[in-house]
C-alpha cells in the first residue's frame, strides 16, 4: 500500500466530488430528514429514537457511501478510465482506500450531524461500533461492486433506489407489514435490521451476521474487479 498513490486518486476524487452537484447534495440528505425528525415525541415513543437514528445511519451509508462510491466509478467508466486505473501500478487496496478516503469522510460527517440532531448516541458499547463498522465495509463493498460494472453515471439510479429501500431502509418494514410477516422473517437478516436487533437486545449474533453480509459483498467485489482487470 503506497500513501503517495492513496492520496493522489484521493485528490482526485476530491476534485470530482467538488464538481459533481448530485454528490455534493447527497449528504445532506440524512441531516435534513434528522431535523424534520428531531420534533417528534420521542419521550412517548419507547426506542423510537434509536430506531430513527439507525433509520438516518443507513440512508447515509445508502445515499452518501454507496451511491457516491458507484457515481465516481461510474464516471471513470464513461470516460474510459477504469480500466486504466484498475490496470495503474496501484494495487486493489491503494485504488479501495483512494477512492472511499472523500466520501467516507463526509459519509461520517452526515452521520454526526444527523445524530446530534436528534440528539442521540446510539455508539453505546464496542458491540454497536463493530457493527457499524460491519455495516461501512457492507455498503462501501456493495457501491464499488456496482460501480464497477454500471457503464453510466445515469445507470446508477437503476441501482441506487434498490439498494437504498431493501438495505438502507430494511427496519422501516417491520413498520409496514407487521411483527408476524413471513416476509419480515427473512428481512430481518438484512445488515441494517441485524444492526437494529443489536441495537435492542445486545449479544454478537447480529454483528457475526452483519461481518458475514461485509464479507459475501468483498467477496462480489473483488471477483468483479478481477473481471474489469483481465477482461
Amino acid at each position: 500500500m503506497k500513501m503517495n498513490r492513496i492520496l493522489a486518486i484521493a485528490e482526485k476524487d476530491f476534485k470530482e466530488f467538488m464538481r459533481n452537484m448530485m454528490l455534493l447534495t447527497m449528504p445532506l440528505l440524512p441531516i435534513i430528514l434528522a431535523a424534520m425528525y428531531s420534533n417528534m415525541p420521542f419521550d412517548e415513543m419507547e426506542g423510537g429514537r434509536e430506531f430513527i437514528a439507525i433509520i438516518l445511519m443507513g440512508m447515509a451509508l445508502g445515499a452518501v457511501l454507496t451511491s457516491a462510491m458507484m457515481t465516481m466509478l461510474a464516471e471513470e467508466n464513461e470516460k474510459h478510465t477504469l480500466r486504466g486505473l484498475i490496470n495503474s501500478p496501484a494495487t486493489m487496496i491503494d485504488i479501495l482506500v483512494g477512492k472511499s478516503l472523500v466520501v467516507t469522510v463526509m459519509m461520517i460527517l452526515s452521520v454526526i450531524i444527523s445524530l446530534i440532531n436528534i440528539k442521540v448516541n446510539i455508539f453505546t458499547d464496542y458491540k454497536m461500533v463493530l457493527g457499524f463498522i460491519g455495516l461501512y465495509l457492507f455498503f462501501l463493498f456493495l457501491g464499488i461492486g456496482v460501480g464497477l460494472i454500471v457503464r453510466s453515471v445515469s445507470e446508477t439510479s437503476l441501482y441506487l433506489l434498490p439498494i437504498l429501500f431493501v438495505f438502507a431502509m430494511s427496519p422501516m418494514f417491520r413498520i409496514f407489514l407487521g411483527i408476524e410477516s413471513s416476509f419480515l422473517k427473512v428481512m430481518k437478516y438484512l445488515p441494517l435490521s441485524q444492526y437494529m436487533e443489536l441495537a435492542e437486545n445486545g449479544g454478537w449474533m447480529p454483528v457475526i451476521i452483519i461481518f458475514i453480509w461485509s464479507l459475501l459483498a468483498f467477496l462480489v467485489m473483488a471477483l468483479l474487479f478481477r473481471k474489469v482487470r483481465t477482461d
